[in-house]
């Protein structure tokens, strides 16, 4: 996959807008395999800001430019027929999950996660993995698994 250029814009409100313009206005995006990914406004704080306090289940509170400057990357990465769908991980249920799937761009240690909600997809956020032991356990999630129940195609 060729790394689309680092988006270089000055405020959250001009990342928000581009957000909004080129995902949320122009949804759903397929994914390489043909499943339509839906993209809402209102997904930009979760899928964008991050925790300044480490729980993972602190509320997130401070925009993260790092993965803003990235947004070019998401259609790229869900586009990427070369890279392997793995099920998500569910903290809270301490399991793997098929519902939810992650695209790990490994070179890069970029990750995107889309969630089956049971009528179709939904983006759920896009990161930079900083932490090695989180990214050997996406490395070493199960393959994602099409299943007839699976929303499209």
């Amino acid at each position: 996959m060729a790394i689309p250029e680092i988006l270089s814009l000055s405020t959250e409100t001009e990342y928000k807008q581009y957000f909004v313009d080129n995902y949320c206005n122009k949804s759903p995006l397929l994914t390489w395999d043909g499943f339509p990914v839906e993209f809402y406004p209102e997904m930009f704080e979760h899928a964008f800001y991050k925790r300044t306090a480490k729980a993972w289940k602190a509320k997130k509170d401070s925009v993260d430019f790092d993965r803003c400057k990235r947004m070019p990357w998401i259609s790229e990465v869900l586009h990427d027929s070369t890279i392997v769908p793995r099920q998500g991980y569910d903290k809270a249920r301490g399991k793997n999950d098929n519902n939810s799937r992650i695209a790990l761009v490994s070179q890069e240690k970029y990750v995107v996660v889309i969630r089956n909600t049971g009528k179709s997809w939904r983006f759920v956020t896009a990161y930079l993995i900083d932490n090695i032991d989180t990214y050997n356990k996406l490395m070493s999630s199960p393959a994602w698994v099409r299943q007839v129940t699976n929303t499209h195609p």
